[in-house]
């Protein structure tokens, strides 16, 4: 790639100020190999990525824990119930889930020879999720601060058959429509910085899992 300017390897502090430290390095005009990746603005759909059974049993897991109101910890800006309303319960790496953790694993790990991201694992639950009529998570990216700066890829699997439910479309600013990703059992990965939201679900329930891929902050 040619950029026009490149920046500087360190900064020298001097008596007179801060200067750049080029070391006789020209900066103007100077051409450097870099790989591009196509997939990094855009979220990837993996169809029957679980099966009408194993969706089952994800739901099974995730009813037989305590249920919550949503709430975002940290996340001032996505605490409000104005911003986000639904149900939530965490799923635990206890012993009736490590299937699931290790087939997420396999799912991230095929998922990320197209983004490329250094990520090490799961610092959190799996969160499972309930949407019912009026019930709606507004616009937001799953990137925040603390902990949170450390997530890198998202995934939502969808747990509910496409008709069971109306509205409550998973959104991304500025994307298209996915049908794919309302078919049952279909997996949706994202970078988390993408804009996303869970549209106001106008009949039915809308069930769904909720991961993130952790890894060293992006830089």
């Amino acid at each position: 790639m040619n950029f026009l300017y490149t920046f500087p390897a360190k900064i020298d502090h001097q008596p007179a100020g801060a200067a750049l430290g080029r070391a006789g390095r020209e900066p103007f005009h100077q051409t450097h190999a870099l790989a591009e990746n196509p997939a990094l603005p855009f979220p990837l759909v993996m169809p029957n990525a679980f099966s009408p059974a194993e969706c089952a049993a994800i739901v099974g897991l995730g009813e037989a824990r305590v249920k919550r109101a949503a709430s975002v910890d940290e996340r001032s800006d996505l605490a409000s119930r104005d911003f986000r309303v639904s149900e939530i319960a965490w799923i635990e790496p206890d012993a009736d889930a490590h299937w699931l953790y290790h087939r997420l694993g396999v799912l991230f790990l095929q998922i990320n020879a197209s983004y490329g991201f250094d990520l090490l694992g799961f610092a959190e639950g799996l969160q499972y999720a309930s949407y019912g009529p009026g019930q709606f998570f507004g616009w937001h990216a799953d990137i925040g601060p603390g902990s949170t700066s450390l997530r890198k890829l998202s995934l939502t699997i969808q747990l509910s058959e496409a008709d069971d439910y109306a509205g409550g479309a998973l959104q991304f600013h500025g994307g298209s429509d996915m049908p794919a990703a309302r078919a049952l059992g279909a997996a949706t990965f994202f970078p988390s910085y993408l804009a996303h939201q869970v549209a106001p679900v106008t009949r039915g329930l809308r069930r769904s899992l909720v991961a993130w891929g952790y890894g060293p902050a992006f830089r």
